[in-house]
């Protein structure tokens, strides 16, 4: 009778250990997260960028040669090449000014 119940107490600690393992396996993104957060920090570099029509055109061919395909990379794609040019037009247009000048203890 001992050696039953041990048997069976053993047997259900590792189909315990088994489920526990298994439930564990489908909680865990598929490949490297690393590409994630590649596409956070575009996002954050590019925050300030704006959406354009030229923008909009660039992506739709882009979608248009890849067969409706990998849309994510196109916008990623369109981001990187049209933002730059338009964040650094933003910088020049920005209107330097001069911090207003105390008067001096003369």
């Amino acid at each position: 009778m001992r050696l039953c119940r041990r048997l069976v107490g053993n047997a259900f600690l590792a189909a315990l250990a088994l489920t526990a393992s298994l439930s564990a396996l489908p909680s865990r993104a598929d490949g490297d997260p690393a590409p994630t957060y590649q596409r956070e920090r575009a996002m954050q570099k590019f925050k300030d960028c704006h959406w354009t029509d030229e923008m909009g055109k660039y992506l739709y061919q882009c979608i248009r040669q890849n067969d409706g395909m990998n849309a994510h990379w196109c916008y990623d794609e369109a981001l990187e090449t049209l933002c730059p040019a338009q964040l650094e037009a933003a910088k020049k247009s920005a209107v330097q000014t001069d911090p207003a000048v105390k008067p001096g203890n003369n």
